[in-house]
């Protein structure tokens, strides 16, 4: 594509801005930090190696930011690289508030700074030097201590969470799917074959919509799909469906608003306008013509069979009732 979505002067359009550098894919950590007694931590995706001798590594806090004041003063601190099965954990961390470690079992390290358990690796370190970085403080640190696990990391990018997959043109399947050499391995795990199918859903509906002209992104599809199953709610309470950061999410409402499909109340709970209703049926007629062409050639019973018990996980999850029927 030659001509760009989106161009201009960072400072005349910030949000833009904040968009391009989401296409930059990082993982998610949190950070821990123990001053006075009292426990600190927050979530951040600006972490990065540095050197290998010593070893070094970097991240940064906004200045606004409530822990600031602990982070900028703190003698050692822990980054935790969290795993792909931690988005709680990530949205608990990103929020303001004074009760982040209520009902953590978390062991104190180095420095005391809090340890959190279940995570993809983590590294102990005391605080090397701090930078001037513009609104955030750049603080680098020396790795004291490490550990890994063997557990998949948490992505982030474009917005929202996302998860590892090999690239297609890396991996070599047989007709069946199967990697070979191995007894089923991976692909005959359920969660990872719901994982590439929703993935293969996705990216199909995506490129639909962009050659339709519907105009909304996937996740702004999501959005108003989560405001019409569920009437006045708040961002908050969508966020688990969302699989946003708070962040994110806001920055996602807020475009959405902007575009007239959603209307927020003084209680913060989100309805969509009757523009937005329009939106969402033009994109529900839109996805159900996409999937006579992507399932074309599957059994009707089969069809039948995967929104029964895709309808049953949703509703044992949600306490609602499956709506999907044979």
């Amino acid at each position: 594509m030659r001509t760009p979505v989106e161009s201009g002067d960072p400072r005349i359009e910030p949000a833009g801005f904040r968009r391009s550098l989401g296409e930059f894919a990082t993982g998610v950590t949190v950070i821990t930090t123990s001053l006075g007694g009292i426990s600190y931590g927050m979530t951040s995706n600006s972490f990065a190696s540095v050197s290998l001798e010593p070893p070094l590594v970097l991240w940064s806090i906004r200045r606004e930011s409530t822990s600031y004041a602990a982070f900028e003063s703190c003698s050692h601190f822990a980054v935790h690289i969290l795993a792909d099965n931690q988005i709680d954990l990530s949205q608990r961390f990103a929020r303001s508030g004074a009760d982040k470690f209520s009902g953590l079992d978390c062991q104190a390290g180095l420095g005391e700074a809090p340890l959190l358990d279940h995570v993809a690796a983590r590294f102990e370190c005391s605080r090397s030097q701090a930078y001037d970085g513009g609104d955030h403080l750049i603080l680098l640190g020396e790795v004291q201590r490490y550990c890994r696990y063997d557990r998949p990391p948490l992505l982030f990018a474009k917005g929202r969470y996302a998860v590892a997959a090999d690239h297609p043109e890396t991996r070599v399947f047989d007709i069946a799917g199967i990697v070979p050499g191995q007894d089923g391995g991976e692909e005959r795990v359920l969660s990872n074959l719901m994982i590439r199918a929703y993935s293969t859903v996705a990216a199909r509906l995506e490129t639909g919509r962009k050659s339709a002209g519907l105009g909304l992104t996937l996740m702004q599809a999501r959005l108003l799909r989560a405001a019409a199953t569920s009437p006045d709610k708040t961002l908050e309470d969508l966020l688990p469906e969302l699989l946003l950061d708070f962040n994110a999410s806001q920055n996602l409402l807020s475009s959405m608003i902007a575009l007239g499909l959603v209307a927020v109340d003084g209680e913060a709970r989100m309805r969509l306008t009757g523009a937005g209703e329009e939106s969402l049926k033009a994109i529900i007629a839109h996805a159900r013509a996409n999937e006579e062409l992507l399932f074309q050639g599957i059994p009707e019973d089969d069809l039948a069979t995967v929104r029964r018990v895709l309808a049953g996980i949703v509703s044992s999850q949600t306490g609602g009732p499956a709506r999907a029927t044979a």
